[in-house]
């Protein structure tokens, strides 16, 4: 494998899991394999590929399912119907944080948070993925730039609806604290998966 960058490997670790046989090599990698030893017992590139993959893979996996999955969403060669269940996971775990971060909702006043509030929290954490999925490495794509882009995608893929007039406010709780929240802890989790790939990647390139 080419050790250019944690994303990068992230990227062919999980592509090679296709090759059949790689992903004998690879399992053997997770279950913790010596890969410089493995190289000198032969010459197979496939297998040494499989057993530097198996690091990388095993160096995501064995982190707490919400950075794995994040791992998977940003970087992985997967479809976004493939990763389903790690954008759960993620939209889920982002939800749980801003509700333990504390801030009152938009329209909260000082009772508890409303049901239809909660939804759309929880809608807008779908969306905040969506968007981080969007402008990261490889992709830089536009994303949502706006409120309204962040309001037209929740209608046309969530059917959810959000009003843009609480998006910023001043004087009292509003939906761009939230947004930008989201945006920050999607921005440290992803520090935190990729700097545990690159350790581990470093680790495997002395050992080959």
């Amino acid at each position: 494998m080419r050790y250019l960058s944690a994303r990068q490997m992230i990227f062919d670790a999980y592509r090679a899991t296709g090759n059949s046989v790689m992903a004998g090599a690879i399992e053997q990698a997770k279950l913790g394999a010596d890969v410089q030893r493995s190289r000198r017992r032969g010459n197979d590139w496939s297998i040494v590929h499989g057993l530097e993959a198996g690091a990388v893979i095993s160096a995501v996996e064995s982190q707490p399912a919400h950075l794995q999955a994040l791992a998977r969403y940003c970087f992985g060669p997967f479809t976004r119907d493939e990763l389903a269940a790690d954008a759960e996971a993620v939209q889920l775990a982002l939800y749980r944080q801003l509700l333990e971060d504390g801030v009152r909702l938009p329209g909260q006043g000082r009772g508890k948070p409303t049901a239809k509030q909660l939804e759309t929290l929880r809608y807008l954490c779908v969306a905040a993925l969506f968007h981080h999925g969007e402008t990261t490495w490889p992709y830089q794509r536009q994303g949502l730039p706006t409120p309204k882009a962040v309001q037209c995608w929740l209608s046309d893929e969530c059917g959810a609806v959000i009003d843009v007039r609480f998006w910023s406010r001043k004087d009292r709780a509003c939906w761009a604290q939230y947004w930008n929240s989201a945006l920050g802890h999607l921005d440290v989790w992803e520090s935190e998966t990729l700097g545990i790939v690159a350790h581990t990647s470093q680790r495997v390139a002395c050992a080959s």
